[in-house]
């Protein structure tokens, strides 16, 4: 390891190594810190599915059937009722794969550009210069070292070990997750005592528990899977309603495995002097389903490119040589997040019996947009498909299947949703502006609220 790098990366995950990759292929000297051994690296999480079309998109080399990380890949999810009825088909593509083998791919993927990894390797604190980031203070077994770089890009997961120790006013929001923030999900893996009838080849969801059933690597197994906010005890009684209310095919659990995921809205900006948050750090989870491998490679691959610009010529990667990372993000991405965290805080409090006519009549749960939610990372009402919202609630309440403070909330959820949305994609091309937009923009979120939100843990 050497005392000198281009950029400093917190965290070998999926968001740190793909963004270490993307530096290195411009020439820039790139380390990679982890805590973990490497042989460790991604173990907290065996099965994970994975959008099967993007693999060409971020220029990664797919995984084939035989290799170490592929396990099967399926056409199609199914979308369910809270009393188990009415399914939707999600057309879109996804594969299954294999967490811990697919981080070692990526990693010796990474080498073969030429960046280099510390792992067992823990991130302290970073160095400063004149108050501005110069690298890291990192701790390797009993040896403290002091790394100097023009960047520290933050990777390091939900617990955003950078992020957080950012002074106050340095640019990022520097707030940790707490138990109103995240999902506590649980897999069951399971074997199936009838799998030659009972097979799950494609993924099964229910909403209203939040809720799944997918495939894993014994062809004859599956994951059962569970995610709620507050605690993991909560996401059991979320369990045991869901279980009371669906049959699942007869089974035993042989292992389950236990993790969290960010469930916020991510920060305003993701960069400052010589810092970048990314990936779980930067809460760059999808709204819908909690999957943030891909979303997070949207944003580090706007990093890159503007990061990348900025230090051409030996140049430091200052707030504003790099804001165009955020223009670029919250336009895009960011908007359509925005909209659907929004309109799913007015989707999902209802009752069991309202959410099953809602998937009865198409209302929110109905397959195109559920479709177009995977394939475009977003979805947006237009003023038909609003109408034709409100006639169907309206229907819902002169027949009594709908509460209209039910409807009151899933109507306020979506003009609140259209208003972020908009907001987003008029995010502030000179940072000047910025803190009149940051005001605005936490008085619509203050309104939107959140799912966690009426809920109790």
């Amino acid at each position: 390891m050497e005392k000198n790098y281009d950029a400093i990366v917190i965290g070998a995950g999926t968001a740190g190594t793909y963004f270490a990759r993307l530096m290195a292929g411009q020439g820039y000297r790139i380390l990679v810190v982890d805590k973990s051994p490497r042989e460790d690296l991604g173990k907290r999480l065996d099965i994970f599915h994975i959008d099967k079309e993007l693999f060409d998109r971020f220029g990664i080399p797919a995984p084939s059937p035989g290799d170490e990380d592929y396990v099967t890949e399926f056409e199609y999810s199914i979308s369910k009722s809270a009393f188990d009825q009415y399914p939707k088909r999600i057309r879109y593509p996804f594969m299954v794969m294999r967490l811990p083998r697919f981080l070692a791919r990526l990693t010796r993927w990474a080498e073969t550009y030429g960046v280099e990894y510390a792992f067992g390797t823990e991130f302290v604190d970073f160095l400063y210069d004149s108050g501005r980031i110069c690298g890291a203070r990192l701790l390797q077994g009993d040896r403290t070292l002091e790394i100097s770089s023009r960047l520290v890009a933050d990777a390091s997961g939900i617990a955003s070990v950078g992020r957080c120790k950012l002074p106050d006013d340095y640019g990022v929001e520097n707030f940790t997750l707490g138990p109103h923030d995240k999902f506590y999900v649980i897999l069951r893996y399971a074997q199936l005592k009838n799998p030659e009838q009972d097979r799950v080849t494609y993924n099964v969801t229910w909403p209203y528990y939040k809720t799944w059933i997918a495939p894993q690597h014994d062809r004859d197994g599956a994951i059962i899977g569970v995610g709620a906010n507050f605690s993991y005890n909560y996401a059991e009684e979320i369990y045991q309603k869901f279980t009371s209310q669906i049959k699942l095919p007869p089974h035993q659990v042989n292992d389950v495995e236990k993790g969290t995921t960010p469930y916020r809205r991510p920060p305003y900006s993701f960069v400052a002097d010589g810092f970048v948050a990314l990936g779980d750090s930067a809460c760059l989870t999808k709204p819908y389903s909690g999957e943030g491998i891909t979303s997070a490679w949207v944003q580090a691959e706007i990093a890159a490119e503007e990061l990348s610009r900025a230090m051409q010529g030996g140049g430091y990667p200052d707030a504003r040589s790099a804001w165009n990372t955020n223009v670029r993000y919250q336009r895009g991405q960011g908007a359509q997040f925005a909209y659907i965290m929004a309109t799913l805080v007015g989707a999902v409090k209802s009752t069991a019996e309202e959410n099953h006519y809602q998937f009865k009549k198409g209302i929110v749960f109905n397959e195109r947009d559920m479709t177009d939610m995977n394939r475009d990372f977003g979805v947006n009402l237009g003023p038909g498909a609003v109408a034709s919202l409100v006639l169907k609630t309206g229907l819902g309440v002169l027949t009594g299947n709908i509460s209209l403070s039910t409807v009151r909330v899933l109507l306020r959820s979506v003009a609140t949703a259209e208003k972020l949305r908009k907001h987003y994609e008029n995010f502030p091309q000179d940072p000047s502006t910025y803190e009149d937009w940051r005001r605005k923009a936490e008085d619509l979120w203050e309104t939107a609220g959140s799912m966690a939100d009426g809920t109790g843990g």
